[in-house]
């Protein structure tokens, strides 16, 4: 009998104390969970980095694109003297102030005429560049002046006089580069009647939409 209540006694007494120590065991571990709250709140925040141009700073520019004649009726049909061509840039930039650039640019386009000749053309521009920036969004705004060497069958006409505004939208996907979108107005005039009296002026109009990328370095 008296081993019994003894042993009894043993069972409340176990029972007890792990009643007692389970609480503490939940406070302890509540305790270490707001610690690391706490520390986790008190951590610097991540940085959130964006690419700005700075005076100095010198990018390339490559560029493709479909060029679509403006005045030389539809291009997509039979009717059009000119069809849709294309062409390719390449050119350097350097930023005088962290906004405004200068730079020139180089380029070959065609254009595919009703007769299924050829008319090419290489246009060579000094431009000037201003570009706003949103976070790592850039909006160039460019004009770009120059003279371009032109070709049809076997006439060549040169110094042909080219304007060039363009508006653009990129995005700054590192510090070395940016790709994104332009489009393009040209201007390529032949004063054909300042070599013969008896022909008439051609303004020719073309529309780009160019796909570039940036380097910067």
């Amino acid at each position: 009998m008296k081993r019994s209540i003894i042993m009894l006694c043993a069972l409340f007494f176990y029972a007890a104390i792990s009643v007692v120590e389970a609480p503490v065991a939940h406070a302890q571990t509540a305790e270490e969970t707001e610690d690391i709250q706490e520390q986790h709140e008190n951590s610097d925040p991540v940085d959130v980095i964006y690419y700005e141009t700075e005076a100095g700073d010198q990018y390339l520019r490559i560029a493709l694109a479909p060029g679509f004649p403006l005045n030389f009726g539809n291009p997509f049909t039979d009717d059009g003297k000119l069809k849709v061509g294309g062409a390719a840039s390449l050119g350097y930039h350097y930023f005088l102030f962290p906004n405004f650039a200068v730079g020139a640019d180089v380029a070959f386009g065609f254009n595919v005429t009703l007769g299924g000749n050829i008319f090419n053309y290489v246009p060579i521009l000094a431009t000037a560049t201003y570009q706003f920036s949103i976070k790592n969004f850039e909006i160039p705004i460019t004009l770009g002046v120059g003279m371009a060497w032109e070709t049809y069958g076997n006439k060549t006409y040169w110094p042909g006089l080219v304007v060039k505004p363009q508006v653009g939208l990129h995005y700054r996907i590192g510090a070395s580069w940016s790709v994104g979108g332009d489009i393009s107005y040209s201007w390529m005039p032949e004063f054909l009647h300042l070599y013969d009296s008896s022909k008439q002026d051609i303004h020719g109009q073309f529309l780009s939409i160019d796909l570039v990328a940036r380097y910067y370095f």
